[in-house]
């Protein structure tokens, strides 16, 4: 046989064995569906985010694996589906990361207060080395896929504008029912007020309290802007939201399909993130046309709300961890120089 032939026939057994290969690797892929559960309406970032997820993975699957969305916490409240993520009878979850704090205290690292200055700049650190990080300290039975955008939390009041750290002192904010937010909002010298969300807007209403924080989609979704007058952009604490598969669903997928819901899951968060980021800018603007007064508050002024809130840091730095927060804060810094 020729060099010539030889070559001819390596070609077609090499072509013959990729094509076995590609047909082997297809097998890899089964008929499935995934619950794919959050607590947000269908048409908010949360839904709309899984809805390109879904299709994504549609797509990439040859329509084999099918995810299907659980708006509006109809399979459960968020705290519910962590544990349900953990016993397999869901398979997927978006939610915040203070929300995992109960079984790890390392995400309490989220919520220390001003911690990040942007939206670029909390990007760049999650999606780099700290981000892959706090997925291995995920609480068991939980696999990390990737960050997504919840948004900053900003406050809003009925009694003044918030221009300046003097500006908070002695309203009645209510905070979700964490530690950290409560010393953080008494550490600014707010009468801080734990209560469920679930009653807040009636709570706003009567003035038991004076204002809240949330993200300003949240705000306007929920018609706060009908009992608030005045919404600052404080932007305190930065939301992302992590994509979480449980481990049970993880294990019964095959390193195939494990590709493909991970590649969706990256693929979906720049598109998400814009969304969301859209959707904020969106709200802004709506509120504003129903007067609502919104006020920018200074990176400056945020600075020095930060300085102010140093022991509240401390205190918690030494109940995360000081090397994460450490390493949390050197990566923050790093990014800051490069922009």
């Amino acid at each position: 046989m020729g060099s010539v032939t030889k070559k001819i026939v390596l070609g077609a057994l090499l072509s013959a064995c990729l094509f076995a290969g590609s047909e082997g690797h297809a097998q890899d892929i089964k008929e499935r569906t995934l619950k794919f559960s959050f607590v947000q309406p269908i048409d908010s970032h949360m839904g709309l985010g899984v809805q390109k997820f879904a299709e994504i993975v549609s797509e990439k699957s040859g329509k084999k694996i099918t995810v299907k969305p659980f708006a509006n916490g109809t399979l459960g409240g968020d705290i519910q589906m962590i544990s349900s993520l953990q016993g397999g009878t869901v398979d997927m979850t978006t939610l915040p990361p203070g929300l995992l704090v109960g079984q790890s205290k390392e995400f309490m690292a989220f919520d220390i207060p001003f911690l990040f200055n942007s939206f670029d700049e909390a990007d760049a650190v999650l999606d780099g080395a700290i981000g892959k990080q706090f997925f291995d300290k995920l609480p068991r039975g939980l696999v990390g896929l990737a960050y997504w955008d919840h948004g900053f939390r900003n406050v809003s009041n009925s009694k003044r504008a918030i221009k300046t750290l003097e500006d908070v002192k002695g309203l009645k904010i209510r905070v979700i029912q964490s530690p950290i937010m409560l010393d953080t909002f008494s550490g600014l010298g707010a009468n801080a007020v734990p209560m469920p969300f679930t009653e807040l807007y009636t709570a706003l209403e009567t003035g038991t309290v004076d204002g809240q924080d949330n993200p300003i989609v949240a705000f306007e979704t929920n018609k706060f802007d009908e009992v608030q007058k005045h919404l600052s952009l404080t932007r305190h604490v930065y939301n992302p939201l992590i994509v979480l598969v449980g481990q049970k669903s993880w294990e019964k997928l095959s390193a195939d399909e494990r590709k493909i819901i991970s590649d969706a899951a990256f693929e979906t968060r720049a598109y998400q993130r814009k969304l969301s980021r859209d959707m904020e800018a969106k709200s802004i603007e709506n509120v504003k046309s129903k007067g609502t007064i919104v006020t920018e508050v200074s990176l400056e002024e945020r600075g020095r709300m930060r300085e102010y809130l140093k022991d509240v840091t401390a205190k918690y730095t030494a109940e995360i961890g000081e090397k994460l927060v450490k390493d949390f804060d050197t990566e923050i810094e790093n990014v800051r120089s490069r922009q």
